[in-house]
């Protein structure tokens, strides 16, 4: 029998670590482009238009017009 080559042993299970770790790295990186691109989305429902802000602003001060 030969007798075990730790040297090897170790470079194997440090490549599959490696091999792991990268797997890992990827998936973060897809989840981290899914959340960017809802975040995106979010951002454009956001915006309002001065138009439409102006148009809030003048119901905002009907409405306080109307004492209720």
């Amino acid at each position: 029998m030969e007798p075990f080559d730790m040297g090897g042993i170790l470079l194997i299970i440090l490549g599959c670590v490696i091999v792991i770790q990268l797997f890992i790295m990827y998936v973060m990186y897809v989840r981290i482009q899914q959340l960017l691109k809802e975040v995106d989305a979010l951002g454009s429902r956001m915006k309002i238009t001065d138009n439409e802000l102006e148009a809030l602003t003048k119901n905002v001060e009907k409405f306080k017009q109307l004492r209720i």
